[in-house]
């Protein structure tokens, strides 16, 4: 989706280059000699085929795409290797100017692709003999004029004769974006199977088709929808895998119990099922679900009944028995028995952290966000954003009124999620600003000056936001500032700068908002009249630090890691000095880009997922390893790994729990599109027993000193006060963290609130207590205006 060969000829120097010829000039002599037996030597083989340029483009039905599609053959040492015949296919209609093509004495091959007549996703794959195919996404777009926009794509994935789970929504408009009057006759079709269900359908009066009962039938396979209207170009859906899927009810694992258990104690992740019928429905309240264990001894509640929901919550299971490996199996009359992935029944170490086993998610979470509520929303590209309760691991559609994607978001100081800009198409923002209430209710604001794509936004001191960089309708950059102020938008005109996208921007503590990257240089920008800017430091990593995280760890001081193709350097900064300069920490294990930092109630820093490599999103080169950096020592800790690689579009975010929640990854880029969570619980969870907050404010004021009733006052070493956090690409736009002075007695804590907003912008906060061990509590959130 984001064009990633930004920073390619910037990463291979000439000198590269030449030396890169002279080796493979070596290879190529070496392989025209004779072995000792008077044998030809066999010419090397391909290693290795790796995309160079041209992925996720945008076009014009029947046009050729902007840029020409590359790849490099390389062989088994890694050195570029010419002379391999590279053969292109194409899907989704058009063409290549050449099927074939011989790579060069720099091992690449490029082609042409021609866009066909039917508008939406294409794909062209590269291959070469006995290798997997480099895969490229392009778009076709209708180019201008009345054209239909798939709105919600249908689901990736369906059984068949099931409705699908997600039904494609399609929107007619006319060339400015605006919807077409209602009565538009929509058709929808596919090639190679049979469709069901309504498949003529009218526009509403703002201009959408809402397919409900869109059912397909057929073989085993991949396959397109198309929709079409007359005199309108026609438009392709995503893939969508069909399968033949069960036929009968079925018992469906929302969330699998740990991985890793320690014997005789309850899991700390406590399996779901879901129970469904034949068609894919969940059946009513009231049905026994049995769990047994394939060894040992079963400890807690074995046998539960499914709520409203259909949904059956295990809450106390337990095993005791030998190390070893074990399983569950799940059982209810009249469905067959579903077995959940292993369980490692040992010791765990308490140093490492642990992993759950992933769990199904029904989005890619490209946005994150903690609702007041400790509820999460996330927000992908596809499908509709949903609320999602870790309580209870229930999922709440929340149908949005625009396209959300590639957004800027934050959390207002009233605790609404204020979303900026949006999605037309990849590079085309929106100029929405739209609001997500405690109610779960969406609404919309006065728009902005320009649409934006990949835009930033900072909360300020007075609970204004900042809206910085992203592009606007027509794909070009906007370089001046806008601030939200109680659902007003101005414009900073004395500072317009061109930035990059998303931004990795602060508050800082006198009131300014620090731009620390991507670039090398930073800057200060001031909100004073029309807005100015003035330099700061440079980065001692003088690359620029491209889809690298930052963090506010503490108050003040900001953690910037990992980025460019790819490096695990990381550097601090504290903004509380008079002449701000950064300064190198220790480097993480792993060079990492698209990692996600999160601070912890600690104050220590994880870093999760990411991948390495010298291209854009190498998910054949995901790190799954979780590090841990300490302010206190500058020192990175290898925990322990999860099971699915996340990369481009990874998110993570910290729960009131103490857990981190690791989703997302896919949507772009051509990766698999990871429809998943795994929770992370550090190290800190597993250290013993954890203090508990009974009782605490809702709401305090700045300077203010509030109770924090707690039977373990006297253990208590530190209080942490963390805001809620809005992650996306990398970033958590908002999050900052700072330790609060308190003093104890016999029944709690008097806690003192910070005194400057400009530290602490208004709205919302997690409030953790931490004993000796540095175990935290389940956090309470609180409010401070």
């Amino acid at each position: 989706m984001a064009p990633f060969v930004v920073y390619w000829a910037a990463m291979r120097s000439p000198w590269r280059k030449i030396a890169n010829w002279i080796a493979f000039a070596a290879v190529a002599a070496a392989s025209l000699t004779c072995s000792g037996d008077g044998d030809i030597v066999d010419p090397p083989k391909p290693g290795a085929i790796t995309l160079v340029a041209g992925q996720t483009q945008v076009g014009t039905i029947n046009q050729p795409l902007p840029d020409s599609l590359v790849v490099e053959v390389e062989d088994a040492q890694g050195q570029p290797l010419g002379g391999v015949t590279v053969t292109w296919t194409v899907s989704g209609g058009g063409s290549v100017d050449q099927p074939a093509v011989i790579s060069g004495t720099d091992g690449r091959a490029a082609v042409q692709r021609t866009l066909g007549a039917i508008a939406g996703e294409v794909s062209t794959t590269a291959t070469v003999p006995d290798l997997p195919g480099v895969l490229f996404i392009s778009t076709a777009g209708a180019g201008a004029g009345p054209q239909l926009i798939i709105a919600t794509q249908p689901s990736s994935a369906a059984k068949k004769d099931v409705p699908f789970a997600q039904q494609p929504v399609i929107r007619v408009e006319d060339g400015s974006g605006e919807p077409l009057a209602a009565g538009i006759s929509v058709t929808v079709s596919v090639e190679g199977a049979t469709l069901a269900g309504t498949t003529v359908l009218p526009s509403d009066a703002n201009g959408e088709v809402r397919f409900t009962d869109l059912v397909l039938s057929g073989s085993d396979g991949t396959y397109n929808l198309t929709f079409s209207a007359p005199d309108l170009i026609a438009v392709r859906s995503s893939a969508i895998a069909l399968t033949s899927g069960a036929t009968g009810g079925q018992i469906v694992i929302t969330i699998q119990p740990s991985s890793a258990a320690e014997n005789g104690d309850p899991f700390d992740q406590q399996p779901v099922v879901r129970i469904e019928n034949g068609t894919g429905q969940t059946v009513a309240a009231g049905v026994p679900v049995t769990v047994a264990a394939s060894g040992g001894a079963l400890n807690g509640t074995t046998q539960v009944q499914t709520n409203a929901s259909g949904v059956a919550h295990f809450t106390d299971l337990a095993i005791t028995g030998a190390p070893g490996t074990y399983t569950l199996t799940f059982s209810s009359s009249g469905t067959p028995d579903v077995q959940s992935t292993s369980i490692t029944l040992a010791t765990i170490e308490a140093a490492a952290g642990q992993w759950s086993a992933p769990f199904d998610w029904p989005i890619v979470a490209v946005h994150s966000i903690l609702l007041p509520t400790g509820k999460v929303l996330t927000i992908g590209r596809v499908g509709t954003p949903h609320v999602w309760d870790p309580a209870t691991g229930d999922f709440t559609d929340v149908p949005s009124p625009a396209w959300l994607f590639c957004a800027g978001n934050a959390l207002l100081s009233d605790g609404r999620v204020l979303i900026v800009g949006g999605h037309i198409s990849d590079g085309h923002g929106l100029p929405n600003i739209t609001y997500f209430s405690g109610t779960e209710v969406w609404s919309s604001g006065t728009p902005m000056a320009r649409g934006r794509w990949y835009p930033t936004s900072t909360v300020m001191g007075n609970g204004d936001v900042v809206i910085m960089a992203g592009t606007d309708e027509d794909g070009v950059n906007v370089p001046i500032p806008e601030v939200w102020s109680n659902g007003a938008i101005r414009q900073l005109t004395g500072a317009s700068l061109a930035l990059p996208w998303y931004p990795r921007a602060f508050l800082a503590p006198d009131g300014s908002l620090f731009y620390a990257g991507s670039a090398v240089q930073t800057r200060f920008l001031s909100l004073n009249g029309a807005g100015s800017w003035r330099n700061g430091p440079r980065h001692l990593f003088d690359e620029g630090r491209n889809y690298g995280s930052a963090v506010m760890y503490d108050d003040g001081k900001i953690l910037y890691a990992g980025g460019a193709f790819t490096t695990n350097t990381a550097e601090t900064i504290d903004l509380n000095q008079a002449d701000p300069q950064w300064k190198w920490t220790s480097p993480m294990a792993f060079a990492r880009r698209h990692l996600n930092l999160t601070v912890l109630p600690t104050g220590e820093v994880l870093a999760t997922g990411g991948v390495g490599g010298t291209t854009f999103d190498d998910v054949t080169k995901g790190v799954h390893a979780a590090e841990m950096w300490n302010p206190e020592t500058g020192q990175w800790t290898t925990l322990a790994s999860n099971a699915i690689t996340r990369g481009y579009h990874g998110t993570s975010l910290l729960l009131p729990d103490g857990r981190v929640l690791n989703a997302g990854s896919g949507n772009g880029a051509g990766a698999p599109d990871e429809r998943n969570a795994e929770l992370f619980s550090p190290p800190y969870l597993l250290r013993g027993v954890r203090p508990v907050i009974t009782t605490a404010p809702t709401e305090v004021h700045y300077g203010d000193q509030f109770r924090v009733e707690t039977p373990q006052a006297g253990q208590i070493t530190h209080v942490s006060f963390i805001r809620l956090g809005a992650v996306t690409h990398a970033f958590d736009e908002n999050q900052r963290f700072q330790r609060l002075a308190f003093t104890a007695d016999a029944t709690g804590l008097t806690v003192t609130a910070p005194s400057s907003s400009n530290r602490a912008p208004p709205g919302h906060y997690m409030v953790f207590i931490l004993n000796a061990n540095d175990v935290p509590s389940v956090a309470k959130i609180i409010r401070i205006f």
